[in-house]
């Protein structure tokens, strides 16, 4: 009755096709509209439906029911459908993939395409064409075979058929929402730990690369529409990192983890932030890719990390304890060890293992630097005292002492809240230089143990 492309879509297979899509108030393109049973469809759940179809008659019944814009779909332009929501199509089966890639090509940013498909458009990649859209589903969307699912429908066929969904990026207002306007989040500009701007550099940065990848592909597939009618549709633009193509997918996350270091980076935390929250915000940054790079975003970030800061410096105290406190005798472990106060609590004297280690140079030692060894606890127990202390003044000595290469053994060396003497053997005698920064990390230690201190050292903080 019509031509060897028209197969009317079952309603159940329109019903797997749009599940989960809200289609009340959204404008809907159906560019191969047939006799409207996606038209209708969409109109039942409350759309408002434009259309286009190339047979005259099937033209008519669809016009009757939706706004016509054209017959052939490949002449429209992006301009007469900028306004749209979706794409839901059934397009020839012949040349399904050249109807799904000038959807894609004049698809406003945010569009979402859900098309059908002889699913063999996407397991044999014979054509330029194909090439070009599996490249399109690897970067923005998905398919997956649904079978024969033609071979009971109104005009039957046992190809088996594809469904393909598409997710258009948005390129002109996508990113509002990566940005805070400076009026709506004054507090963000004077919170001391980053500034504003540089802020919004870096996402800006980040904003405007991941324009440029989508344009790049956009381009080229309006290139190829271009050449391809006088034989020069082949061209394909890849994005490489190094020798590697990457997808959009891992160039995004990619990037998205190293703003995220830069931003860790400019607030100077390996400075003044724990071992154990430089290891969360590594974490983190590995698995950030659900967590959209946006200023909202990195702010909370700074909240969060400010709002446990407390809890964090705490943690560092008890573990610095356990760590001190596990070879003392007659401690909680019953392990050989020597003696302590019967307080427990920590000496203005105590040892450390697994600190030092012989330097090539004659009677020297240097610093064992490393995730093995305890020179990150005493980094910590610093950067903690300084937070109970309220005094910063004492960590910039740890950076210097890191890089003396050569030490002499059995020397006294300032390390911040301490006097430190290394030994060939590896271990480190330590000594808080004052009594008063001693009592406070013991006064911590007992409050979080609920332990009762001694007379004499409630005295001394």
């Amino acid at each position: 009755m019509f031509n060897k492309d028209f197969y009317p879509t079952p309603k159940a297979i329109i019903s797997y096709m749009l599940a989960g899509e809200n289609l009340n108030g959204k404008t809907i393109l159906e560019p191969s509209a047939g006799k409207g049973d996606i038209v209708d469809y969409c109109i039942g759940a409350g759309a408002n439906v434009l259309t286009c179809e190339l047979n005259h008659d099937l033209a008519k019944i669809v016009a009757s029911k939706s706004k016509f814009l054209k017959a052939d779909f490949l002449q429209l332009q992006a301009h007469e459908i900028s306004h749209i929501h979706a794409i839901y199509m059934n397009p020839p089966f012949s040349a399904d993939e050249k109807h799904i890639l000038h959807a894609w090509s004049i698809a406003p940013s945010g569009c979402h395409i859900v098309a059908l498909c002889n699913y063999q458009t996407l397991a044999n990649d014979y054509s330029s064409y194909r090439k070009q859209l599996l490249s399109l589903i690897r970067d923005y969307g998905k398919s997956e075979n649904l079978g024969d699912v033609f071979s009971e429908a109104e005009r039957k066929t046992s190809i088996e058929i594809g469904l393909v969904h598409l997710y258009k990026p948005k390129t002109d207002n996508d990113f509002g929402d990566y940005f805070e306007s400076e009026e709506d989040e004054p507090e963000y500009q004077s919170n001391g730990i980053m500034g504003y701007n540089a802020v919004r550099e870096v996402v800006q940065r980040y904003v405007n690369a991941c324009k440029l990848y989508d344009e790049v592909i956009s381009n080229g597939i309006k290139m190829n529409t271009l050449i391809g009618e006088i034989g020069g549709g082949s061209l394909t633009f890849t994005c490489k990192q190094g020798e590697s193509e990457t997808t959009k997918a891992s160039f995004q996350k990619d990037l998205q983890k190293k703003a995220w270091k830069w931003i860790f980076g400019k607030m100077n935390m390996e400075k003044f932030m724990t071992k154990s929250l430089i290891s969360d915000i590594n974490k983190f940054v590995e698995q950030q890719e659900k967590v959209p790079f946006t200023m909202k975003n990195i702010y909370k970030m700074f909240e969060l990390v400010i709002g446990t800061h407390g809890q964090r410096m705490d943690k560092v105290l008890l573990e610095v304890f356990e760590k001190l406190t596990y070879h003392y005798s007659e401690n909680r472990y019953n392990v050989e060890g020597w003696k302590t106060n019967s307080h427990y609590m920590i000496n203005k004297k105590f040892i450390l293992n697994c600190v030092f280690k012989p330097s090539y140079s004659a009677n020297q030692i240097e610093a064992v630097w490393g995730s093995h060894s305890n020179d990150t606890l005493l980094e910590d127990l610093c950067k903690a005292l300084a937070y109970v202390t309220a005094s910063r003044e004492q960590i910039d000595p740890l950076y210097h002492f890191s890089r003396k290469v050569n030490m002499e053994p059995n020397v006294w060396y300032d390390w911040g809240f301490f006097e430190i003497k290394g030994f060939k053997k590896g271990t480190a005698h330590c000594k808080f230089k004052d009594e008063s920064t001693w009592a406070l990390f013991n006064q911590a230690v007992a409050k979080a143990k609920g332990f009762e201190l001694p007379e004499n050292l409630r005295k001394s903080a």
